[in-house]
Order: C-alpha cells, then structure tokens, then sequence
C-alpha cells in the first residue's frame, strides 16, 4: 500500500509542484482546498504519512481550525509541515510544526522538510 499525503496549499502553482514532488518520492497524493477538507479527509482516508499547510491562512477562523488541525494530526501522529510564502519563518508562529517549506520550494528543500518531519523515503511503497 503506497503511503499519501495530504496537501492544502492555495496557489494552484505551488500545489502542482509539492504534488510532483510526493509523487516522485513515492507518494500519493491528496489535495484539500481548505483546513476542513483536510479534517473531513482525515476522517474518511488511512492516516497520511504527512500533512503539508499554507501558512497564508490569516483570518482569525482559519487560524482556529488549523490550530485544530494541528491538534487532531498531533493526537494522531501525523507530521505536519508548513508551506510559507513569507520570508519569516512558519515555526515561529506554529508551535509543533514538523517542518518548513519556504517560498522558492526546490526538491531538495522538500526532501529536507520530510526527513525533519521523521517522515521515511525509503519504503514509500510498504
């Protein structure tokens, strides 16, 4: 069984590009447009092996169901890292975030975000 992830980014862009990258690191993808539809995937699919965030959520109800999110993915064991358009830092806002992506996201910035977050490559196919 090939292992997922979960990606909610808002630029269709930057959602193309961290797709591809999953998927050449052997994963399969899942996309969500907002935090609740990576809850209600939550309920509905296996456990991700990782979560990916856009930090552009800034209104304060977004704000709480990321946070809610980041509980629910927590108490659940599943990484999360967070994809940042800013040039400061998403960890110094999120507590608990497994890792980082910054804005110009290469490959080799994706596959540093998922060994921090202690998200295997090796046996992406298990």
């Amino acid at each position: 069984m090939t292992k997922s992830v979960i990606i909610a980014v808002n630029d269709e862009n930057i959602l193309y590009l961290l797709q591809r990258y999953a998927e050449e690191s052997g994963f399969q993808t899942v996309s969500a447009s907002q935090c609740k539809d990576v809850l209600a995937l939550l309920a509905q699919h296996a456990t991700p092996a990782l979560i990916i965030l856009d930090s552009e959520s800034t209104c304060v109800t977004a704000r709480k169901m990321w946070h809610g999110l980041e509980v629910e993915a927590a108490a659940r064991n599943i990484p999360v890292v967070v994809y940042s358009y800013l040039d400061e830092p998403a960890e110094s806002w999120h507590e608990g975030v497994a890792g980082c992506l910054p804005n110009s996201v290469m490959y080799d910035d994706f596959v540093a975000a998922l060994k921090t977050a202690g998200v295997s490559l090796e046996p992406a196919f298990s």
